[in-house]
């Protein structure tokens, strides 16, 4: 699933293409990925309205279509914005497509269709998951004396906690492994046995992970393409995620697997405490 550093390649690399275009038309070959509003009133509220900038909050994309207009898009597991010359095919998995000014179309693809679209006008709907996302890495608000009470409090272990959007926007099981390797924390432990020193290790690390996300285009494994159709690179550079059973890059020890709150997890019993 896209996290925040692969959403803010999509972003960075959409910008240039879409931004002061304006939308001609909307051909919509999977309605269920609308959810809001019904998708006749989507294509009719998007119809000749100029995409005025491209954001992203957490994981989520913002394109903002009008002073108190912005279509708000979830990527989910396997969806993709991509922005290409009107005149090329589309793209494989095409659902949505967005015929713009100057020569380009834009496609929302999505292999196994859980990305969701929504088109908030004045406030007119509430997004269950974006509108109460916590502050996220490299942002003023997140600190490490904001993270020290919530952790305090927690009986979760650690890498389920710091996988709630609402405690922190954008990060995903992939940086969450990276982030406990990097800060040498075990990812099943209770959070609320971490020492002040250790969620300072910790808030230092998920702020350099991200940065190293960001820095190197995201991570593709398999379906990850960015605005322009392009993987990212930072498969090449993780320290645990997808690497069970291989040796520790810090350590030379083997990496173990296991399961934390359901979800498939890489560690180093050596390095991480």
């Amino acid at each position: 699933m896209p996290e925040m550093p692969e959403v803010e390649q999509v972003r960075k690399t959409l910008l240039p293409h879409i931004k002061g275009k304006t939308i001609k038309n909307i051909e919509i070959n999977l309605a269920r990925l609308i959810k809001y509003p019904a998708p006749e009133e989507f294509i009719a509220g998007l119809t000749g309205k100029t995409i005025l900038d491209v954001g992203r909050r957490g994981k989520y994309l913002v394109l903002k279509t009008g002073e108190n207009q912005k279509l708000i898009v979830h990527l989910r597991m396997t969806g993709s914005l991509i922005a290409q010359e009107a005149e090329k095919p589309a793209p494989p998995y095409a659902k949505i497509k967005f015929e713009l000014t100057d020569g380009v179309t834009m496609w929302f693809c999505d292999i196994r269709t859980f990305g969701t679209l929504y088109l908030v006008t004045n406030n007119d709907a509430y997004i269950e998951g974006y509108e109460t996302l916590g502050p996220e890495p490299l942002s003023e608000g997140f600190t490490a004396d904001y993270m020290r009470p919530v952790i305090a409090k927690s009986r979760k272990p650690i890498k389920t906690l710091i996988l709630e959007q609402t405690f922190i926007a954008g990060l995903g099981n992939i940086y969450a492994d990276e982030c406990l390797a990097l800060s040498g924390i075990l990812p099943m432990r209770t959070a609320n046995t971490l020492t002040d020193e250790e969620i300072d290790r910790l808030h230092d690390a998920i702020n350099k992970v991200i940065a190293q996300g960001i820095a190197n285009r995201g991570t593709t494994f398999r379906d990850y393409k960015d605005g322009e159709g392009n993987k990212g690179d930072n498969q090449n550079h993780l320290l645990v995620y997808g690497r069970k059973g291989l040796c520790c890059k810090m350590c030379g020890g083997e990496l173990l697997g296991t399961k934390v709150g359901g979800r498939g997890t890489t560690y180093c019993p050596h390095c991480q405490k």
